[in-house]
């Protein structure tokens, strides 16, 4: 894919993760965040040859619904995202039902890997009360923190907070009524250690 109109601005911002490196990229410019890519690439020996653009952009497209991009001209853009009361409960009830038990340093890592490139990781807007359950999600989380936890945002489907959902166990996530997309960890089924009496 490629970007159709790179001056026009997202409904958050350009945002771009290096899949081998994990390494965040964001601005308010394309061209800018472009350039500070292919310097992050030059200097980890990545791909900066012929043609390099074109696959960064193939693969800022997939990271971004937002972003203009030549896929399906009929696809709707989608819409700013905000959270709701109920997404709001659904979360929290998550974390009261984990106990303070979390799935291993290596699960939790597999998962960001999966999250921080994956287009439903955005920025989510409109909470007014997100900024305590921040500082719930830190103290809940007990210094765990995962290698891309820079890279994790948001989920848009459920409204979660990555940095702390990869870590919970999947029998006791609430995933009533939501629909993920077909590469999504919790779309896995629940292993013994992904249970809450493991």
């Amino acid at each position: 894919m490629k970007v159709t109109r790179p001056g026009e601005s997202t409904l958050n911002e350009w945002r771009y993760v290096q899949p081998e490196t994990g390494a965040v990229f964001r601005g308010l410019s394309y061209w800018g965040m472009r350039d500070a890519v292919f310097a992050h690439r030059k200097a980890m020996g990545l791909d900066t040859g012929s043609g390099w653009e074109a696959r960064f952009q193939d693969d800022l497209c997939k990271q971004n619904e937002q972003v203009a991009c030549d896929r399906d001209k009929n696809a709707p853009r989608p819409m700013s995202q905000s959270v709701t009361l109920d997404d709001l409960k659904r979360f929290m009830t998550t974390l009261v039902n984990q106990r303070g038990e979390f799935v291993s340093k290596e699960e939790a890592e597999r998962r960001a890997a999966i999250c921080s490139t994956c287009p439903k990781n955005q920025v989510v807007r409109g909470c007014w009360g997100c900024f305590g359950i921040s500082k719930l999600v830190g103290a809940f989380l007990k210094g765990s923190k995962t290698s891309r936890d820079t890279a994790l945002d948001s989920c848009s489907v459920c409204k979660c907070v990555l940095r702390a959902k990869v870590w919970l166990k999947l029998d006791t996530i609430d995933n009533s009524g939501l629909e993920y997309p077909d590469h999504c960890w919790q779309k896995e089924a629940p292993t013994p250690s992904d249970s809450a009496e493991a």
